[in-house]
């Protein structure tokens, strides 16, 4: 059994009248992964990230390049539309089984890395 160390920090002086300041981290126990892999995504229809997976896991995507810099993705979760990530955004989610992950760029075609880790439960 292996573990990750999920952190998430949110700050900022001026979103509001007081300052921001919020950190939290997990220690999540996972039995297996994929690689940290790239993609391209292209425009057009959506494109498998990961195929259905079998059972409960965590999921790292980035969206890292494009060659249009108002170039987004438009992520499905079992084919339903749920994330809209531009270049540089993130995002660490836990996903029940069974789930495809599928993407479409708009505007122009971008890079995804993607992670897939399974949960020990």
């Amino acid at each position: 059994m292996a573990t990750i160390t999920p952190t998430f920090t949110l700050t900022s002086t001026d979103v509001a009248s007081d300052s921001l300041s919020i950190t939290t981290t997990d220690s999540l126990a996972v039995t297996a992964s994929t690689n940290i892999s790239r993609k391209s995504i292209a425009t057009g229809s959506a494109q498998a990230v990961l195929g259905s997976n079998s059972s409960f896991s965590y999921v790292y995507m980035k969206v890292v390049s494009s060659s249009n810099s108002a170039a987004w993705v438009q992520v499905l979760l079992g084919g339903d539309a749920k994330l809209k990530m531009r270049v540089g955004e993130f995002a660490f989610f836990p996903l029940y089984s069974s789930q495809a992950i599928t993407a479409e760029a708009q505007t122009a075609a971008c890079v995804v890395e993607y992670a897939q880790y399974v949960a020990n439960v």
